[in-house]
């Protein structure tokens, strides 16, 4: 696909963005060679993330493990974060360049907060509810994007996340996890309750404020939504909880939902292709799955295995096809920065 026109702008209102452009990002910046690709950035960005995501699931707690787990999430947030500055300073800005950046993060929205719910002690069925309430937030943020144009974040959003993670990191490392098993209030929730529900709060307050936004396009939210609440149902059924291996998979098939259900607004607006009947197709598997486990279906665990199997399949297609549509396609220069964001040097 080749268009003479490609317009992207950035609106984000964050509160810390500003403090780390100045401090850190613009000074990291000012010494990265043009030579160095906006996309290996990127693809170090998100290496960064899964290699924080497996030491934080892995680590069993060990400080050192949590404190490298700390720095690979600002590592990402960093690199995150330059990676449009630096294609925009050495005019390297690209529809794939967009692509990697915006479809990564669908992965590693997922690294993020799962990495948090373990370290803390969640449950898979409370960390699968926090796990729905992102992805949501993010589709609609890429939804907005689709329809007008702006990737827009306010004030409270990923840079205040990702940092907020990398601190409990460090917490984890200092105090151990049982720290956040305690109730600020006897018989009341614990902190890693409490930690869960203002995230979800706030994911469904982007989630909603992104679809206030819209005049159109409300209703491409409708296949992820089913899809996210056929994963709940499941995990509400009794089986679920006595079975082994079936919070896990239920894990990873919401995992993988970001990449395939939010492909529709991100495709449909670098490709203008339309991904709405592999969506559809996907809704039914994961409700059938759903309906077999609720009729006492004793392959239960291997069949939610099964479908997270065949969403990372799709995940692979998606980005295999569009990275090769779109990486022979000459690099744009009608790409506005955030406001506040690094300059070329002079």
């Amino acid at each position: 696909m080749k268009s003479s026109r490609y317009v992207y702008q950035s609106a984000q209102g964050s509160i810390l963005r500003p403090y780390y452009q100045r401090w850190v990002w613009n000074p990291m910046l000012s010494v990265t060679p043009s030579t160095i690709s906006p996309n290996f950035l990127t693809s170090i960005s998100t290496l960064c993330c899964a290699v924080s995501f497996v030491l934080a699931a892995t680590a069993n707690s060990s400080p050192a493990a949590m404190v490298a787990a700390s720095v690979g999430v600002f590592a990402y947030l960093s690199l995150d974060n330059m990676d449009g500055a630096h294609a925009r300073n050495t005019g390297q800005s690209s529809r794939l360049g967009e692509f990697l950046d915006h479809w990564l993060d669908t992965l590693n929205n997922g690294f993020v907060i799962l990495g948090a719910c373990l370290a803390v002690g969640l449950s898979p069925f409370f960390t699968l509810l926090v796990l729905s309430t992102g992805t949501l937030a993010f589709f609609a943020v890429q939804l907005e994007l689709r329809h007008t144009g702006v990737f827009r974040m306010g004030r409270v959003a990923d840079i205040e996340g990702n940092t907020a993670v990398s601190g409990l990191y460090l917490l984890v490392a200092a105090l151990g996890p049982g720290f956040f098993e305690l109730a600020p209030v006897s018989g009341g929730p614990s902190l890693a309750v409490l930690l869960g529900s203002g995230v979800m709060g706030q994911a469904l307050w982007t989630f909603a404020s992104a679809l206030w936004r819209l005049e159109d396009g409300r209703g491409d939210t409708l296949p992820l939504t089913l899809c996210l609440a056929a994963l709940i149902v499941w995990g509400l059924l009794p089986e679920s909880g006595s079975t082994a291996g079936v919070g896990g998979a239920l894990l990873a098939v919401g995992f993988f939902s970001n990449p395939v259900f939010t492909s529709r607004p991100i495709l449909g607006r670098l490709r203008g292709i339309s991904t709405a009947v592999t969506d559809r197709f996907v809704v039914g598997v994961v409700w059938g799955a759903t309906c077999a486990a609720a009729a006492g279906f004793a392959g239960a665990p291997g069949l939610a295995w099964a479908v997270s199997g065949l969403m990372a399949v799709l995940t692979a297609r998606y980005a295999y096809t569009t990275t090769a549509a779109l990486r022979d396609e000459p690099l744009v220069a009608d790409v506005a920065p955030s406001p506040g964001e690094a300059q070329p040097p002079s």
